[in-house]
């Protein structure tokens, strides 16, 4: 092939095509489950959480006014990239093939990366602080007004501790001491909990031949991004989940392939680039009962 300018442009046409193509089909069903999608039109975004918390309430003199200034959560947009590089003697020689499966593998990566994004957030957990001062998991902390509540319990995933994080979660009351009327649909832990957490969810039958009571009772979701972590989480998530996904931009796919560029010149390659800039961010860690293991 020529290398020509016009000849570059098919090349970075066809590449950003598998790419696309890559993203277009890569299931998202674990974002969906985790994470509301919210498109981002700013650096950082400002979501008034007091707005997902309290219930309908009689109508005597007036109605009750959520207040929205006194729980803020600020999430700045953070930006993502990964260049391929393509040798000049490659384009000379049609031979761009051996890049598409890198380039696909490239779009897959920039469509999944926001659960590796997901995974550093719930064990970021443990330690980061929420907006209350205190750390997104823990047991003090307090609502505006006073009212205390809990969301860690470091133990092992065992079919005790799972009734008793459901338990914790599900009677977990709100800013005005009334149930939040939550309800544990969603276990999430990685691959050291899989074992215990598919006996506790997924065998209808126990050892000894007895129906498992917790068979079926809420959904499983391993990430492997959790590694070797014992860390498991209970959730709910519906209607709201407990996390965002923000989404400024991307994925997409750009090129630098001047023929006249210095590294064309000088290297003989010409780059192109997937990017995605976006967040995650846990909003609502009471819909969230934690434990990071024993």
């Amino acid at each position: 092939m020529e290398i020509t300018q016009g000849n570059l442009e098919s090349v970075f046409t066809g590449l950003k095509a598998t790419f696309n193509q890559a993203v277009a089909a890569t299931e998202d069903d674990q974002i969906n489950r985790l994470m509301e999608v919210v498109p981002s039109s700013a650096g950082t975004e400002q979501y008034p959480i007091a707005t997902l918390l309290g219930d309908l309430e009689e109508v005597l003199d007036e109605v009750t006014i959520t207040s929205i200034g006194a729980f803020v959560q600020s999430v700045p947009n953070r930006t993502f990239a990964r260049i391929v590089q393509v040798k000049r003697d490659d384009v000379a020689d049609d031979n761009i093939g051996v890049y598409r499966p890198g380039v696909r593998q490239l779009g897959r990566r920039a469509a999944l990366y926001p659960l590796r994004l997901a995974a550093e957030a719930l064990l970021a957990g443990f330690t980061d602080e929420w907006i209350d001062a205190t750390t997104v998991y823990s047991t003090d902390h307090e609502w505006v007004g006073g009212a205390s509540w809990s969301n860690r319990s470091d133990v092992a995933l065992s079919a005790d501790n799972f009734d008793a994080a459901v338990a914790a979660l599900e009677t977990r009351t709100g800013p005005d001491g009334a149930p939040l009327g939550l309800k544990a649909d969603l276990l999430v832990c990685g691959p050291a909990n899989r074992a215990a957490a598919e006996t506790i969810l997924q065998m209808q039958y126990l050892s000894g031949g007895e129906s498992n009571r917790h068979y079926g009772r809420c959904d499983l979701l391993v990430l492997s991004r959790f590694g070797a972590s014992a860390a498991w989480l209970v959730m709910d998530t519906d209607p709201v989940r407990p996390m965002v996904l923000q989404d400024r931009e991307g994925p997409e796919f750009t090129a630098k392939s001047d023929p006249e560029d210095d590294d064309a010149f000088y290297r003989e390659l010409y780059a192109y680039k997937g990017r995605r800039r976006c967040a995650v961010a846990i909003l609502a860690p009471w819909l969230i009962q934690a434990s990071a293991g024993a």
